[in-house]
């Protein structure tokens, strides 16, 4: 059933968001992670040794579910 954004709640349309924020994220990080593993292949292409240890490390906590939800995340930093 679709509801107009004028009939949701509160709780619902936070919902909302969270689900779009979390698909689009999971596109953009899907793209960086293909981007990546094609540079990897390159001979000539470096990254910053500091990115790259960021990235192997999110793609370590993403692949053993230490992901966080939009809320806990605002919990985490204050909001």
């Amino acid at each position: 059933m679709e509801k107009a954004l004028v009939e949701l709640s509160a709780d619902e349309f936070e919902r909302l968001v969270e689900r779009t924020i979390d698909r689009r994220l999971e596109v953009w990080f899907t793209q960086l992670v293909d981007a990546w593993t094609g540079l990897e292949e390159e001979d000539e292409a470096e990254l910053e040794a500091e990115f790259a240890a960021s990235l192997r490390h999110a793609l370590e906590q993403a692949r053993a579910g230490m992901g966080v939800d939009l809320k806990t995340f605002r919990g985490q930093i204050g909001q």
